[in-house]
């Protein structure tokens, strides 16, 4: 199976929409790591970050099986970038070619299913959350050993993202639901 099934069958759990591009690589880090696919995920601004996925999704669009809808809200002035916000919905094909890939492929599904039950079980879990509990799951992934709060800080200061002590506390908590962690 390859990526572009994984967005498919994401999408079709996620009742054919995610609401922001951050949200939808989170969920696919995540996934992936259940899964036990190497997709390439990178430190990157918000988080841990695959071009495969980005492409996979561009290239799902182009083919007309997920349509996106943008939202921009100006210019952030802090750092001048573009302020928007994505949204990602199958289209009517994009519905059937999930349908037929989830059916031929129930276990990958079955994963899937159950990641995003969970993830709906968590309390004030929104993309940003969940990018901090990717964060903190990528560092403690790559450091391959327990670490203290500081020592998480640290290596996130590394890959220039600003994690706090209160924003470690919550990607425990979201880690734990998950059972990414004990």
């Amino acid at each position: 199976m390859n990526t572009h099934h994984l967005i498919l069958m994401l999408l079709n759990k996620e009742n054919g929409k995610i609401d922001s591009k951050t949200k939808l690589q989170k969920e696919i880090y995540f996934i992936s790591l259940l899964l036990k696919r190497d997709i390439e995920f990178k430190a990157h601004y918000y988080g841990p970050y695959s071009i495969e996925v980005e492409t996979a999704l561009d290239e799902l669009i182009g083919a007309g099986f997920v349509n996106v809808k943008r939202d921009i809200w100006g210019i952030d002035t802090r750092y001048g970038f573009e302020a928007k916000k994505y949204e990602f919905f199958l289209t009517n094909s994009g519905e059937k070619l999930a349908k037929i890939i989830t059916d031929e492929n129930p276990n990958d599904y079955e994963t899937i299913e159950k990641f995003v039950d969970n993830l709906k079980k968590i309390e004030n879990l929104n993309y940003l959350t969940l990018s901090i509990a990717a964060k903190a799951y990528f560092i403690l992934s790559k450091e391959s050993k327990s670490m203290t709060v500081n020592q998480i800080i640290e290596k996130a200061s590394r890959f220039g993202w600003n994690i706090n002590r209160r924003d470690i506390d919550i990607a425990v908590n979201i880690l734990k639901e998950l059972k990414f962690i004990k």
